[in-house]
């Protein structure tokens, strides 16, 4: 009975392992008690059913039949006003006829499954169709055509499973695949299948009771496959990442294969005493597990590096036990001919030729009984075929009877369809009308806002010409005040420190006076058109701007966030007239005692914070009354494409915020 459990468990789950032995790692009863505790308190009963099918798998997994068959008992009754479940039913309950040893029944009620299934396009019935192919495909390796098994998984079960969205479950046929490919030592091709394994099960989110098992497994077999290729580098990276998670759990059953794996990643770059050491870590873990699988590869690969370095007597005692323990006589021949190895390699002639021939009367043997399973089998397909022909003749005329049926079936279809699409017909032509009314309203409304756009663009445009025409008057007085009267100013500085030797009681009053009329009009061409902005930049000029501006009442704070600035000159000129303008209107209304500026760029955005503790005022009056100076400010904002915003609170001060598209 423990092997017919054992037999389901594989085929029902052999879409995450490859192995016959249940792989444990997490402890997953917390994950299964979670299910369980949905389903109980779920009303929907589809729900219901659908979870207790995949909780009779489950339990099935964790060996616990009796539960299995409870909740397989319960999804039944739960299924009958369901299509879907009654259909995917066909394959949960499948295992009837395993139990029976019905292996026929098996595979016929996995194609009905199939079929049955092919009708939906949710993502659960990919998946289930995925691993019944799956398992249709193992039953056809049991019977020795691996080829139908791999034309199942390459052109059917893995498409399928990609329909499906299951990582774990394309990781898993695609590693499927790849053992095939071992198996028939081609390990170019299983490497490929390997790396999208990996790579599907590295980035499976949802969690499942095998992910962490499917992991582990998947990057064992990879770094296998890579060893025997010789690609150390890679096969040593993977086994790293397996062992930062088996070092957790010393008890795993994962260790006896990936010790298999760290001893042939040793032995075939000749590190024979580190190689021995990891075999023997991988017996001590499939002893400990019953793993005769494990225990018998780790034994032979154990038995290889003995023989190379010629210790004889462990080499002849691991082949024994091996001959001793394994039940196949395709393996007990390959033992044989490495006793033949070994005999001749110690000098043991007659021993040598005894297992030499014994191998070769079993080799002889095995060829005889595949022929007699060739004709048994020609045999069977005649019979089958024979009897096919009879059932095609009873259901050809049971074919005619239902034809009439279904003829008058079609009749009515078709005028129900030819009914229907004369609705959709007036359907159709009742929403285009509704749809071309608001298509043309729309249209109406479009142009409107593009008069609207091209209106405010000529406002912008006209704005934007007053301000540049500004700031080329504004240079050109500030030129010719500089050049013209402040040349003739100084010059008459000079007369009259002449004259003043002469005359030194009105010397300094003159003096005094034109010295102060020359820093007048030295401050009119500043504000006119900043020096240091031409000549040091904006940060300079505006550094220079607020301690100009600074007094005894006021103190102006400035803060220049920007660690390398690249604005065209035109640019600078604006956030200078900006800022300029922002401190006037502070210094003539707010009565603050502080004031703050800052500027920030972030990518193609320049900020612009300006902030008083002053006795603030109502912006909205303010922009109802919009001066010259609130208008300058937003021409400028507005011909740069920003946004201006201002923010007043009476007695507490104003705030403003502007960001500029550079």
């Amino acid at each position: 009975m423990k092997k017919i459990y054992a037999l389901l468990f594989f085929l029902f789950f052999s879409a995450v392992s490859h192995s016959q032995v249940i792989l444990s790692l997490d402890d997953d009863a917390v994950y299964i008690d979670s299910i369980v505790k949905f389903t109980k308190n779920v009303k929907s009963d589809s729900i219901k059913s659908l979870n207790s099918f995949r909780l009779s798998k489950l339990f099935l997994m964790v060996q616990d039949v009796k539960k299995s068959k409870e909740y397989l008992e319960q999804a039944n009754r739960l299924k009958t006003k369901f299509p879907f479940l009654n259909d995917a039913s066909i394959f949960y309950n499948a295992s009837s006829f395993v139990e029976k040893g019905d292996l026929e029944g098996f595979e016929k009620a996995l194609l009905e499954a199939n079929t049955k299934l092919k009708k939906y396009r949710c993502k659960e019935a990919y998946k289930l169709r995925a691993i019944i192919l799956q398992n249709y495909g193992i039953m056809q390796q049991r019977k020795n055509n691996e080829n139908e098994y791999m034309k199942l998984l390459v052109n059917e079960a893995i498409p399928i499973a990609k329909k499906s969205g299951d990582f774990e479950l394309i990781s898993a046929l695609n590693k499927a695949v790849a053992i095939i490919f071992m198996n028939n030592n081609e390990r170019e091709k299983a490497a490929e299948y390997l790396e999208q394994a990996q790579k599907y099960i590295e980035n499976t989110s949802e969690k499942s009771p095998t992910l962490a098992e499917s992991k582990m497994e998947t990057y064992i077999i990879n770094a296998e496959n890579l060893v025997e290729l010789k690609h150390f580098y890679d096969a040593n990276e993977i086994l790293e990442k397996a062992f930062s998670t088996l070092k957790k759990y010393p008890n795993s059953n994962l260790n006896d294969s990936y010790f298999y794996s760290e001893g042939i990643y040793f032995s075939k770059q000749n590190k024979h005493q580190q190689a021995l050491q990891s075999f023997a870590k991988g017996i001590e873990s499939a002893k400990k597990h019953e793993n005769h699988v494990a225990l018998n590869r780790l034994k032979f690969a154990e038995y290889e590096v003995l023989f190379k370095l010629k210790n004889y007597v462990r080499a002849k005692s691991n082949l024994e036990y091996l001959v001793e323990n394994t039940p196949f006589m395709i393996d007990k021949k390959n033992y044989f001919k490495e006793l033949s190895k070994f005999y001749n390699a110690t000098k043991e002639y007659s021993k040598a030729y005894y297992y030499s021939n014994r191998y070769n009367i079993i080799n002889d043997s095995l060829n005889d009984a595949n022929l007699k399973n060739e004709i048994v089998e020609l045999e069977a397909r005649y019979k089958k075929a024979e009897n096919e022909k009879k059932i095609t003749l009873l259901q050809s005329q049971n074919e005619k009877a239902v034809l009439q049926v279904n003829n008058n079936r079609l009749n009515m279809l078709l005028f129900a369809v030819l009914s229907f699409l004369l609705f959709l017909t007036v359907l159709f032509l009742w929403i285009w009308n509704n749809y071309q009314k608001k298509l043309n309203f729309q249209k109406e409304v479009n142009h409107k806002q593009e008069l609207s756009s091209l209106e405010n663009q000529q406002k912008l445009s006209i704005s934007n010409a007053l301000i540049q025409g500004e700031e080329i008057e504004r240079k050109r007085i500030a030129r010719d005040l500089h050049d013209g009267l402040g040349s003739m100013l100084s010059g008459l500085k000079i007369h009259l420190n002449l004259a003043d030797r002469e005359n030194k009681e009105i010397g300094p009053n003159i003096n005094a006076m034109l010295n102060d009329s020359i820093k007048e009009l030295r401050n009119i061409s500043q504000n006119l058109m900043p020096e240091t902005l031409q000549k040091l930049g904006l940060e300079h000029a505006l550094r220079d701007l607020c301690v100009s501006h600074s007094n005894s009442q006021t103190s102006v704070e400035f803060q220049y966030l920007i660690k390398k600035p690249n604005l065209p000159q035109h640019l600078e000129i604006m956030i200078y007239r900006i800022i300029q303008e922002l401190l006037n209107n502070a210094l003539k209304y707010a009565k603050a005692s502080q004031i703050l500026v800052s500027c920030s760029q972030n990518k193609d955005v320049f900020f612009i914070t300006v902030e008083d503790n002053g006795i603030g005022f109502n912006v909205g009056y303010a922009e109802k009354r919009e001066g010259m100076g609130l208008k300058n400010i937003k021409n400028r904002v507005a011909f740069l494409n920003g946004k201006l915003e201002i923010d007043s609170v009476p007695e507490k001060g104003t705030s403003t915020y502007i960001e500029l598209k550079i």
